[in-house]
């Protein structure tokens, strides 16, 4: 069974239901409430999810900072290309620069005991 909870004026829409919901409208199967919801969403929360958007790097100081740890720069080079770009895109996507330090100094810690970090793992990522 599952179960559809509606749609909040906050709600973040990926860019395949926004897809979704001009075909619905073409075939004429889009609910009012539906409809209500979409016209209502923030047009600045639709394509956020790290799938959506090109390919991030690190900041170059962020990069230099990576690289100059070798273990934790092998280690990181070793892991697939999804596992670098969703953890490149959660450092890179903190609104405040405090916070991707933060994140960056994560990721080069757990890289360099040959640890992936917490969102990979189903850990918490530990704040301090």
């Amino acid at each position: 069974m599952h179960r559809f909870s509606p749609r909040a004026a906050k709600s973040v829409w990926s860019h395949i239901n926004t897809r979704r919901v001009e075909e619905l409208q073409r075939l004429g199967q889009m609910m009012p409430p539906g409809l209500s919801a979409f016209e209502r969403r923030d047009p600045a929360r639709t394509n956020l999810y790290s799938f959506e958007n090109p390919v991030q790097s690190l900041a170059p100081p962020f990069d230099r900072q990576l690289k100059a740890n070798k273990k934790a720069w092998a280690f990181f080079e070793a892991q697939p290309p999804g596992y670098r770009r969703v953890a490149i895109f959660w450092v890179m996507s903190a609104k405040r620069d405090e916070t991707r330090q933060r994140r960056l100094a994560h990721l080069i810690h757990a890289s360099e005991r040959r640890l992936k970090i917490g969102l990979f793992t189903g850990e918490s990522v530990q704040r301090k």
